[in-house]
């Protein structure tokens, strides 16, 4: 797995520059994935909130977040540094409520307690094994009001569903990239991307104690979901 993750690193610290454009035709419906989980941080406008983001990237997720939540603060986990320094561009006007830690996520520590952890496109980076490990951690460091948001791309419960799924996702990078590129794209999913069903997922997660599990949206082979660490809304002012 540390090659894995050198290889993962390597691919975004040569892709920084392309990202944000690049991702828009890789992921379908990708605006409206992005804003769901920002959407599942429902806590009051005013609250004073402790935020985690893994694989922070180009800092979309965080800017949503901290322009939603004035008084928000967010620490945010990237492998890249090149993809953390595009983040600072972005974040210019937030860069007193935002630390960033250039880190692979599987060997980060966390010693505080959150609100909410968020993960866009970045779970998948972690094998089955590694998943259930790491959702234990992410269980531990949130608050006893917390939520864990993940929008990431799916495998499925069959090989037949799988395969026709990720078959209905290369017409799509085609019609966005043309043949070769496309091809290029789903070469690179294959080789460095490690995906796990929604029932798989939701199922580790109430093994480490999350009460309120759920899958909210799914379009071809990604999905938006959570866990709860108890049942019922965010209460946190």
């Amino acid at each position: 797995m540390k090659n894995h993750s050198k290889l993962v690193k390597e691919h975004f610290e040569n892709e920084y520059k392309q990202y944000d454009e690049i991702v828009r035709k890789l992921i379908p419906k990708y605006e409206e994935m992005h804003q769901l989980v920002v959407d599942l941080v429902n806590f009051p406008k005013e609250s004073r909130l402790d935020i985690l983001d893994l694989g922070s990237g180009t800092g979309q997720t965080a800017l949503k977040i901290l322009k939603k939540f004035p008084n928000a603060k967010i620490d945010g986990i990237d492998i890249s540094n090149n993809m953390i320094e595009q983040s600072k561009i972005r974040l210019k006007n937030y860069l007193d409520r935002i630390k960033f830690k250039e880190e692979d996520i599987i060997d980060s520590k966390f010693i505080k307690k959150y609100d909410a952890v968020v993960s866009v496109l970045c779970i998948h980076h972690l094998n089955s094994k590694q998943k259930q490990e790491f959702f234990k951690k992410i269980f531990e460091t949130l608050d006893k009001e917390g939520i864990f948001i993940i929008g990431d791309i799916i495998k499925f419960d069959t090989e037949k569903e799988t395969k026709e799924k990720e078959k209905e996702w290369k017409n799509y990078l085609v019609s966005k990239l043309g043949e070769e590129k496309a091809e290029f794209w789903f070469d690179n999913y294959k080789e460095e991307d490690l995906p796990d069903s929604i029932n798989n997922q939701l199922k580790w997660l109430r093994n480490v104690g999350f009460k309120e599990t759920k899958c909210l949206w799914r379009h071809m082979n990604y999905a938006v979901f959570y866990g709860k660490k108890q049942t019922g809304g965010a209460r946190k002012k």
